[in-house]
């Protein structure tokens, strides 16, 4: 084989393929990029960024229709949704920096809008040309997955990449799923003044995260509105006229739900579909492709980053830190470097939001850990009791044995930002003590995780009262603020 044109070959330009593409050509090599739909891919286009927007927006619309408990009149608030739409688009163009083909292309990076097919594991099919690598990275993410249930593709549905462009607002919304993205969606369009049904296959709603915060959140948006039902078996979907019905059963209720739409968010699965992967020798499966730690995939000079590698967690941040890995490895650095991190933060960016890094109480528990876990909920800081974001709590878990912390679970207002410095102290491996011996600002939320990790480091002898401090909250929180608003 002759030399190849291209010294990284890089398949897709969602957050991985993009990351990929820039380190790669400001390290002097020669890229070229294969995407078919837009670059920035789901993340930037209808995921992460056009979500937190909308989250933003419906929290606005939130806290001037409940400005009254602060003593502040508004006016019967109301929302502009093609204005809505509109600044969701501004975000949009503003984080990718105008025309993401010109600006990918203006790098030096050869980039080409078609669909992409393997030949071999240094060359690639696109639009008629094939392109010839020393290396290739494949960075072709996931999508919705559509869920077997009879008559639902004939009745039509929405999944985010709709969701986040609807031209108006549906008087219901019927939403297929438990997870992530399902309730950020159901408190979005809520709060927006759509009729909201959550339908979750799962007995638990969010069922990765602590239960007894997960819990305090389906109370938090069931107490705005949405109705909740998981452990349901969907059985058939039809339309009636204009809206759509969805029925099936739960645990000891049958579930007939009709709506204007329904939107479907039942979790995610590769793109791996019609890229000629076995051609090259890449093995792959539903869950995605496979690779070894180092992301080396089944065929010499491909590997794979970022959401479609099987088995790895589905985050932009892992995804990111996927593509500086391959592409070190790719360009032939030595030593090569491994794909895996000891701890991924992540979050739900509902609110409150619901953040977690490291274990859970369950998880460590199923490791072998000997588990001593606390909880302090958000009441009983002064910062909760004064902006009036008193649901949810902060959540550690340690080795009861060496007292080291194993992870930790924030719900609160911005809980999200509170994440960094539980992922630290994990990823580091230190006690619970390094947070309590750190003085956090008062009065903050971050006290959360301090104080928590100092319910654990205090001395457990018998009779030590300790308190959390002179102006942690004495007074009847539940009487000033109901603790489910905000």
């Amino acid at each position: 084989m002759g030399a190849a044109a291209y010294d990284l070959i890089v398949i897709g330009a969602g957050a991985a393929g993009s990351t990929a593409a820039f380190d790669a050509r400001g390290r002097g090599a020669r890229v070229a990029m294969v995407e078919r739909w837009k670059v920035g891919g789901t993340c930037l286009n209808a995921g992460c960024d056009p979500t937190k927007a909308l989250v933003r927006a419906a929290g606005v619309l939130h806290e001037a229709r409940t400005a009254g408990r602060f003593g502040i009149i508004v006016a019967e608030p109301r929302a502009d949704w093609p204005a809505v739409i509109a600044r969701v688009e501004r975000v949009i163009d503003t984080i990718r920096g105008g025309d993401g083909d010109r600006n990918i292309r203006e790098a030096g990076i050869d980039l080409r809008k078609d669909h992409a097919r393997l030949r071999s594991p240094h060359e690639v099919e696109v639009g008629g040309d094939v392109l010839r690598g020393e290396a290739v990275i494949l960075a072709v993410g996931v999508r919705a997955f559509i869920p077997d249930i009879p008559g639902l593709r004939e009745t039509g549905f929405i999944t985010n990449i709709e969701a986040v462009t609807l031209p108006a607002l549906p008087k219901s919304l019927a939403i297929i799923g438990g997870g992530t993205i399902a309730v950020e969606f159901a408190q979005i369009f809520a709060r927006f003044g759509v009729d909201v049904t959550v339908l979750g296959k799962n007995p638990r709603l969010l069922p990765q995260e602590e239960p007894e915060l997960a819990d305090i959140l389906r109370a938090h948006l069931e107490h705005e509105g949405i109705r909740i039902e998981t452990g349901v078996t969907l059985e058939r979907v039809s339309r009636e006229g204009d809206r759509k019905r969805i029925t099936g059963h739960g645990a000891a209720v049958a579930i007939d739900v009709v709506a204007g739409e329904i939107l479907v968010a039942a979790g995610r699965t590769p793109n791996v579909d019609d890229l000629a992967l076995e051609t090259a020798g890449v093995r792959y499966d539903a869950t995605g492709i496979m690779t070894d730690a180092n992301l080396h995939t089944t065929a010499p000079g491909v590997w794979a980053i970022g959401d479609c590698v099987a088995g790895a967690p589905r985050f932009t941040s892992l995804a990111d830190h996927h593509a500086r890995v391959a592409v070190h490895n790719a360009l032939g650095g030595i030593p090569e470097r491994a794909g895996g991190v000891a701890v991924v933060p992540t979050a739900v960016f509902t609110d409150p939001e619901l953040g977690r890094a490291g274990l859970t109480e369950a998880q460590a528990r199923q490791a072998g850990h000997r588990v001593r876990a606390e909880t302090v909920p958000m009441r009983d800081l002064a910062r909760a009791v004064i902006t009036g974001e008193t649901a949810g709590g902060v959540k550690l878990v340690t080795d009861a044995n060496s007292g080291q912390l194993l992870g930790g679970s924030v719900l609160a207002a911005g809980g999200g930002e509170l994440l960094g410095e539980i992922a630290l102290a994990v990823r580091l491996g230190l006690t619970c003590h390094a947070i309590a011996d750190t003085l956090h600002a008062y009065p903050t939320f971050s006290e959360g995780v301090f104080w928590t990790a100092w319910e654990l480091a205090k001395p457990q002898t018998a009779g030590h009262e300790a308190t959390r401090g002179v102006a942690a909250p004495r007074g009847d929180v539940e009487a000033m603020d109901d603790g489910m608003t905000g």
